[in-house]
């Protein structure tokens, strides 16, 4: 029951130094935001790279050194990075060495106005508040921008905790199966490190579900992610239904 777990590649960016000049196109510099759906949060990452053979040393007014913001396909917007937190008032300074890069990472539960927003496409906007860049103003500030489709609601999982790492991992969850019964394997989105496995359900509510998983260190990537795929099964045709991929580590 291999199932490939699309990875996102990681994708970087650039500004230059020097005797800089605040034209977008002189920037030495790549700011981008990459967002990566999961099931129940989005991960986000900001990415800053230095592509001159410079440093570059980014000035900023505050503690707050960028802005994301997720809006729907209305245009409304359904989520703040800078929303409810507090900020330093003082100048900040991120210096980053030539092809070096800087990296943010936020978080979101897909929540809105206390609700799980609905299922469908949606866009990520960031900008850089940097103020200076080595000194001299920054006319234009870097924005970034990705489209990312939130999947709806698992009407059989929900609540996923993960611990351990190395091939030991406890896998606490929420589970509802439909026909009594659920199933997971384990793999590195190319090769099964768990054969499928079956946990009988106690009822038809939501009950909770401790799963633990051991894979030996030898069958560990050296590089990727280590996945649980959880999912029911079809009472008609046995087929897969309602899957659900935890990501229990990343190498």
């Amino acid at each position: 029951m291999l199932r490939l777990l699309t990875a996102a590649a990681l994708i970087i960016f650039t500004m230059p130094l020097q005797s800089f000049e605040a034209s977008k196109k002189e920037m030495p510099f790549d700011f981008k935001v990459m967002p990566q759906a999961g099931t129940e949060t989005m991960e986000i990452e900001l990415l800053l790279r230095n592509t001159a053979n410079y440093p570059l040393s980014f000035e900023f007014r505050t503690s707050q050194f960028y802005e994301v913001n997720i809006l729907n396909q209305n245009g409304e917007m359904v989520y703040s990075s800078s929303e409810g937190k507090a900020f330093l008032q003082a100048i900040q300074t991120i210096a980053v060495k030539p092809d070096e890069f800087k990296v943010w990472k936020e978080q979101w539960d897909y929540r809105h106005n206390g609700k799980r927003v609905k299922e469908g496409e949606y866009i990520v906007k960031a900008r850089l508040l940097a103020s200076n860049l080595n000194g001299k103003e920054l006319e234009t500030k870097a924005e970034s921008e990705a489209s990312v489709y939130i999947p709806g609601q698992n009407p059989a999982f929900r609540h996923v905790k993960v611990t351990g790492e190395n091939g030991l991992y406890s896998v606490s969850i929420e589970g509802r199966p439909k026909n009594g019964k659920l199933w997971y394997t384990v793999e590195d989105g190319h090769n099964e490190l768990l054969p499928e496995k079956g946990v009988s359900a106690l009822s038809n509510n939501w009950e909770n579900y401790n799963i633990k998983v051991s894979i030996p260190a030898d069958k560990l990537p050296e590089n990727g992610s280590v996945i649980l795929h959880l999912y029911e099964k079809s009472h008609n045709d046995g087929h897969i239904i309602n899957p659900f991929p935890v990501i229990l580590e990343r190498r």
